[in-house]
């Protein structure tokens, strides 16, 4: 066990490492620093200031060079300061943080158990009536797109009933309000969640169902509840266990599409923004913190694993 996680921090290490050189190679080269957009915003600047400007950002320097004293920074806590934003890249990355929690959260944690739940009533008699409906809502969650759902959301439920906003960050700070904005977001996001769940359950269950212990336990007389929960359900929550790691990896990288038309200030839509922005700090802590958390749910997922089955431990 020990050896695992330090093999894993020693990988999660040069992940980052080379996940976050990547990252700030790839914006760096995108077309227009942010001196060329203040340039074109503020047309005074002449070539001497932009030449000034970016001596003073280091920007004139090499690449690596850039990078690496961008590295160094970071290690000590200093993320810079947010261009688009005019604030500490810390600051806006948190504020954005707490709003992808508020609606990624409960709606991972619904998709999980709703979807579990449906897999494991599919499982119960494969192929029949049940299972076919299941199948169905599964296959339609993964087959439709995101933004495609919630403009149909939208249009019901904003347009033509007018029970809900469209989209935007709650106008004051009240319960009842931040209720009424995740709504349509959250209905969303739930919708297409679940159906991972419900088809890794489903097949997870019906593999488990088919081992000879559950012949055993229903030969002794064990009630079906006790069959699919006790005997079935443990043997068949290690797929299920990594696409969950998978999914609350998603917490603090936010949902693109979703924010996005519902302009929720989430992690997806300030990501988006200070990429297109060329809000270097911003992105690249984003980035970092994404991947720090996909990487902490892989390990926490490998532990969960080899606590559900000791065969892997060998």
């Amino acid at each position: 066990m020990l050896r695992l996680v330090g093999a894993r921090l020693v990988q999660a290490a040069v992940t980052v490492v080379l996940l976050s050189f990547a990252a700030y190679a790839l914006i760096g080269l995108m077309p227009g620093d942010p001196i060329d957009l203040a340039i074109a915003s503020d047309p005074r600047l002449s070539a001497a200031d932009a030449e000034r400007l970016r001596a003073l950002h280091g920007l004139d320097r090499p690449l690596l060079e850039r990078y690496l004293a961008w590295a160094v920074s970071a290690l000590a806590g200093e993320f810079g300061f947010s261009r688009l934003f005019a604030a500490p890249a810390q600051e806006v990355l948190a504020a954005a943080l707490v709003n992808s929690l508020a609606l990624l959260l409960p709606t991972t944690l619904a998709s999980a158990a709703i979807g579990i739940a449906l897999g494991i009533l599919a499982a119960r008699r494969p192929r029949g009536a049940v299972d076919a409906i299941i199948n169905a809502v599964a296959f339609a969650g993964i087959a439709m797109p995101s933004f495609w759902l919630a403009i149909l959301l939208i249009i019901l439920f904003a347009v033509v009933l007018g029970w809900l906003p469209a989209g935007g960050p709650p106008p004051e700070p009240t319960l009842s309000a931040w209720l009424r904005h995740l709504a349509l977001p959250s209905l969303t996001l739930t919708t297409l969640g679940l159906a991972a769940y419900a088809r890794q359950t489903r097949a997870a269950m019906i593999e488990a169902l088919g081992e000879p212990w559950i012949r055993t336990a229903r030969a002794k007389g064990a009630p079906p509840s006790r069959v699919l929960l006790r005997h079935a359900l443990p043997n068949a929550a290690i797929p299920i266990v990594t696409v969950a790691a998978l999914d609350f990896a998603t917490l603090v990288s936010g949902a693109l599409v979703v924010e996005t038309v519902f302009a929720w200030p989430g992690m997806g839509k300030l990501l988006y923004d200070a990429i297109l922005g060329n809000d270097y700090n911003v992105a690249l802590l984003a980035l970092l913190l994404a991947a720090l958390v996909t990487l902490a749910a892989s390990l926490a997922a490998d532990l969960i694993q080899l606590a559900l089955d000791p065969r892997l431990r060998r």
